[in-house]
C-alpha cells in the first residue's frame, strides 16, 4: 500500500482532508488501486526557507512504497503533482514529488528491499 507523506501549509482540517484525498485518488487511479489502497498523511509546514529568505512554501511529497514498474511510478508521481498544484493553487513547477521504495523494515515481520 503506498503512503504520500506530504509536507505543506495546512488549511484546516477538513480542507486537508479533502486535499489528501485527493491525492490519494491521483495515485490510486494511476496504480490501479481502490481509493482505499493508497495513504496519506500532511505534515503541515510554517515556514519555508531559499538560503536566508523565506519563500512560499513548495508542497512537497514523497510516495514510500514498493517498487513497481518504472513507468507506473512515473504516472503516479505525475499525477500526483498535478493534483498538488491544484489542490494548493500552485504551479506545477512548484511541486516536488519523489518515490521511496527503499529497504523497509516493519516494527513486526520480515525486512524488505
Amino acid at each position: 500500500m503506498p503512503v504520500i507523506q506530504v509536507t505543506a501549509p495546512s488549511a484546516g482540517p477538513d480542507r486537508d482532508a479533502a486535499r489528501l484525498t485527493a491525492l490519494c485518488r491521483a495515485v490510486a487511479g494511476e496504480l490501479g488501486l481502490p481509493g482505499s489502497g493508497v495513504v496519506a498523511a500532511l505534515a503541515p509546514v510554517s515556514v519555508t526557507v531559499t538560503g536566508e529568505t523565506p519563500v512560499a512554501a513548495w508542497p512537497l511529497a514523497v510516495v514510500h512504497g514498493s517498487p513497481r514498474p518504472a513507468a507506473a511510478m512515473d504516472a503516479a508521481l505525475r499525477a500526483l503533482g498535478r493534483a498538488m498544484a491544484e489542490e494548493w493553487g500552485v504551479p506545477q513547477g512548484e511541486v516536488w514529488t519523489e518515490w521511496s521504495a527503499g529497504r523497509l523494515v516493519p516494527v513486526t515481520g520480515e525486512a524488505r528491499g
